[in-house]
């Protein structure tokens, strides 16, 4: 994997300790690092909600996890959406990423954890933090990424729960920059399992307005990437990529869609309706 980085000296003195924000792992364990190179000025983050593991190389999030459950997704539909775009403050000013390094770039602030996926105001406040935030190419964001992360959020009211780990991957031999600063990934990448079947696959995409996304297992992401997001997983599950579908409600198991009223009923309803207006006139 080739990888274009330049240091920028980030401390670790106020990396969180990931087993505080274990919940969000399946088994309790985080992504582990298989290329060594790409720990260099990383920091954890416990998020409300969710996991992050921030790189002050690339001003980017390397992979955010979260635990979902139909609970918790309930939860998420009650809530509007509130734009809070916001630098972290966990972060070393130097490490940080700015929203001025996404001003006029022609990249969309990508969330890792996605908005809809969060249960309260906090939750969704931490997701529109910098730290949750890549570049993503606009149609790749608006399009595929949206589909497969309402995809997800299927899968779990399917099976109940699941965990997902969505990263970010850095393989072209130039990596460009934003503001010389902020590097834009060369592929985006969310890998779910799920607990109920004990299987697990990997949404991997170019981040280009291709439209392009391809289902892969485990094992080929972490050839890919150099982290393996699902260290618990037994090897037969990481070596067996499942058929994800690639919008909410592909699938076998999908439940039969409701029956149409025939023409002729609604034009029914429709003299009903007219008559009772002239009723009540």
């Amino acid at each position: 994997m080739a990888v274009l980085l330049v240091a920028t000296g980030i401390t670790q003195a106020h990396a969180d300790d990931l087993t505080q924000c274990s919940q969000s792992f399946y088994g309790g364990v985080y992504p582990e690092f298989t290329n060594t190179k790409l720990k260099k000025d990383t920091q954890a983050l416990c998020m409300d909600g969710f996991a992050v593991m921030y790189s002050g190389v690339s001003r980017t999030p390397l992979w955010s996890a979260e635990h979902l459950d139909r609970t918790r997704l309930q939860q998420a539909k009650q809530i509007d959406r509130e734009d809070s775009f916001h630098e972290e403050s966990k972060l070393p000013k130097s490490a940080r990423a700015s929203l001025s390094d996404y001003s006029g770039s022609g990249y969309d602030r990508g969330h890792l954890a996605p908005n809809a996926n969060m249960a309260n105001r906090s939750q969704q406040y931490d997701s529109f933090s910098l730290a949750n935030i890549a570049p993503q190419s606009p149609r790749n964001n608006r399009y595929i990424w949206r589909n497969i992360e309402s995809a997800t959020r299927y899968l779990t009211q399917q099976y109940g729960e699941v965990y997902t780990i969505t990263g970010v991957a850095f393989t072209d031999k130039k990596t460009k920059q934003l503001a010389n600063r902020v590097l834009v990934p060369s592929h985006f990448f969310k890998a779910v399992y799920i607990p109920a079947t004990n299987q697990a696959g990997v949404y991997y995409a170019p981040n280009d307005e291709s439209e392009r996304i391809d289902v892969i297992s485990i094992d080929e992401l972490t050839t890919e990437i150099g982290i393996d997001v699902l260290p618990m997983l037994d090897s037969q599950s990481k070596s067996q990529a499942f058929d994800l579908p690639l919008k909410a409600g592909e699938s076998s198991d999908t439940p039969e869609a409701p029956v149409e009223e025939p023409e002729w009923m609604l034009f029914v309803w429709a003299i009903l309706e007219w008559l009772i207006a002239q009723l009540q006139a």
